[in-house]
């Protein structure tokens, strides 16, 4: 069984591939044979893959650029903590850990500040609207 930070790090690989390298959902799916088999995985990476439209309109709110400026890494860093704040499954401040985290492992250099502060907006914009 994989941690769930591992299969963060597989899911943004496989979003990786899915918007960069022209894969699709059930190519990933059928390929990724041992992730296939974790939940955790494939239900981040299915809800992801299934609400882009819904993450990037939240995405597009704590930017000031165009989404498709934006790094395809970082972009979908951003997107993983998205769908992930949206679930409340977790505490933000452990979600936009682990997207700092993947942003200074596979992100550009500052990357992981980016995607710090855009976080980190949109959780307190989210905690205004309560």
């Amino acid at each position: 069984m994989s941690s769930p930070t591992r299969s963060r790090d597989k899911v943004l690989q496989s979003l990786y591939e899915i918007e960069v390298g022209g894969s699709d959902l059930k190519e990933i799916l059928k390929t990724r044979s041992k992730e296939r088999k974790n939940t955790f995985f494939k239900n981040l990476l299915i809800g992801v893959t299934n609400l882009i439209d819904d993450l990037d309109a939240t995405l597009k709110t704590g930017i000031d650029r165009s989404i498709k400026q934006l790094d395809p890494i970082e972009r979908n860093i951003l997107r993983i903590a998205i769908y992930e704040l949206e679930k409340k499954e977790l505490e933000p401040v452990i979600i936009i850990s682990e997207a700092i985290r993947m942003s200074k492992k596979y992100g550009s250099t500052d990357g992981y500040k980016f995607v710090n502060a855009v976080l980190d907006k949109l959780v307190k914009e989210k905690e205004g609207k309560r």
